[in-house]
């Protein structure tokens, strides 16, 4: 799908107060680098704001993840 027909299908499924503060939908993510449903890349200037100071997808974090999942138990 499109950066439009993603669009048109949010506007039909969610309410007119919700606020988008981009126009495309991001596919992926890698450290400071967003990439679009139509393969654009876009160097995302507001990530740090919130909670993403490391980046997207940051190696060392992916590593530690990977790390603790591997002692998870299920009881």
């Amino acid at each position: 799908m499109s950066n439009n027909e993603f669009h048109q299908r949010r506007l039909s499924a969610t309410p007119r107060g919700v606020g988008v503060m981009c126009n495309f939908f991001a596919q992926s993510a890698e450290n400071a680098t967003l990439k679009d449903v139509e393969g654009n890349e876009y160097i995302d200037f507001a990530a740090g704001i919130a909670v993403l100071n490391t980046g997207h997808r940051h190696p060392d974090l992916v590593a530690a993840v990977e790390q603790q999942l591997q002692q998870f138990t299920h009881t």
